[in-house]
């Protein structure tokens, strides 16, 4: 993780995930929100990082090979999922937003 002149700390690629959360914890930071892509949030699942999800879903197709929500080795299995509990939907205008806890 870099510091940028303003203060503000960015997460490089070649960055280590438990490196970066080990600093947040060393600055007293209990909760991040994970605005990113799929190979990113993909990293954080895997890594059993994630507790909360939230969600958009937009009516509209974008499509396109490197577009995946949450990217990763997956699973093969669908009863190998990754399950949500207390989910909760809410519209906003046309879009629909899907949260939920990860289920332990």
């Amino acid at each position: 993780m870099s510091e940028l002149n303003t203060g503000v700390s960015y997460y490089r690629r070649q960055d280590n995930i438990n490196s970066l959360l080990k600093v947040l914890g060393e600055r007293e930071v209990t909760s991040i929100l994970l605005e990113a892509g799929g190979i990113l949030l993909g990293s954080f699942f895997e890594a059993g990082m994630v507790d909360k999800v939230i969600s958009f879903i937009a009516p509209m197709v974008i499509g396109g090979e490197s577009m995946v929500a949450v990217g990763g080795l997956g699973v093969e299995k669908i009863a190998d999922a990754t399950r949500l509990e207390r989910v909760a939907m809410e519209k906003f205008g046309d879009d629909l937003m899907i949260s939920g806890y990860v289920k332990k």
